[in-house]
């Protein structure tokens, strides 16, 4: 039970430094801590929205909340970082759940601030984001109110990878409000998107440019055959086609079966019969090719 215990205090120190730093950053604009053991100590990373009121004159302010870590929760040579979070706070979920908490305090309506909040979110570059809120918001009767813009994922592994989650509370006259604020970064990798990377794209032109050139040489061989010189068709139906402007065989070509029976004289079958000596003379003509480059 020993290590048990001691996974449960670790933790359970984790949480109150937490709540700690929180209150003591809330001017600066806390945004979120990292904890992380290092071979020199305990390395402690803070993300504000204004490091000046951490940091302090002379570092006067983060000595002291060091020196206070040091001796109330026995962490032995803490090191704070403080990251600058000021340039991307609007897609820090933290951050926002407690702007949107305090903008209540202060008797916004929440319809306003929950529209605002999400239209701002999604406008510094998030791809969606959603903000619950939730309590006696309008009479005694407890709802919540979702606002939501962008793409939003709501469950799933992909959720609990792409979804930033926060929440906050808002001490109002009428009791407490609860906030929820989930976004989608807009660096996240999503599982239904396929990319295809220059080089893959470049390969596929150049098939795509070749297929059409060898196209366009095996009409220009047909444009050369007269409709006289194809074989199997008798001299009517030559005649026909003479008379409806077909001139060579790539026009012939060109031509699907319902163009051919709307000629006079040309029925489905024979039709299709002329389609069959296309194909075999386009053929020929492939095999006397690749006997040339030989």
């Amino acid at each position: 039970m020993a290590i048990e215990r001691k996974f449960v205090e670790e933790n359970q120190k984790r949480v109150l430094l937490k709540e700690f730093l929180e209150k003591e950053c809330e001017r600066a604009g806390f945004g979120g801590v990292k904890i992380q053991r290092i071979p020199m100590g305990t390395l402690i990373t803070l993300q504000v929205e204004r490091p000046g009121l951490i940091i302090g004159r002379g570092g006067k302010r983060i000595n002291e909340i060091t020196n206070i870590i040091k001796e109330r929760f026995g962490i032995e040579n803490p090191q704070i970082e403080i990251e600058d979070i000021g340039g991307k706070a609007l897609l820090n979920a933290t951050l926002m759940a407690q702007k949107v908490a305090d903008s209540l305090e202060r008797g916004w309506h929440f319809r306003r601030v929950g529209h605002s909040t999400v239209r701002r979110i999604v406008e510094a570059g998030a791809r969606g984001c959603q903000v619950v809120i939730s309590g006696k918001l309008t009479g005694e009767r407890h709802r919540s109110e979702k606002f939501t813009l962008g793409y939003v994922k709501y469950c799933g592994e992909v959720a609990e990878r792409v979804m930033e989650e926060s929440i906050a509370s808002a001490k109002t006259k009428p009791g407490i409000i609860g906030v929820k604020v989930r976004l989608m970064k807009p660096d996240v990798e999503l599982p239904d998107v396929v990319k295809i990377v220059e080089e893959g794209r470049e390969i596929l032109q150049k098939e795509i440019e070749k297929e059409r050139e060898e196209k366009e040489e095996k009409l220009e061989k047909l444009e050369k055959i007269d409709i006289m010189d194809l074989p199997e068709i008798p001299s009517n139906v030559v005649a026909s086609l003479k008379k409806a402007g077909i001139k060579n065989a790539r026009e012939l070509y060109e031509m699907d079966i319902n163009d051919l029976i709307e000629i006079k004289g040309i029925g489905i079958k024979r039709a299709e019969r002329i389609k069959e000596i296309l194909k075999e003379v386009l053929k020929k003509n492939e095999g006397e090719g690749n006997k040339e480059n030989e």
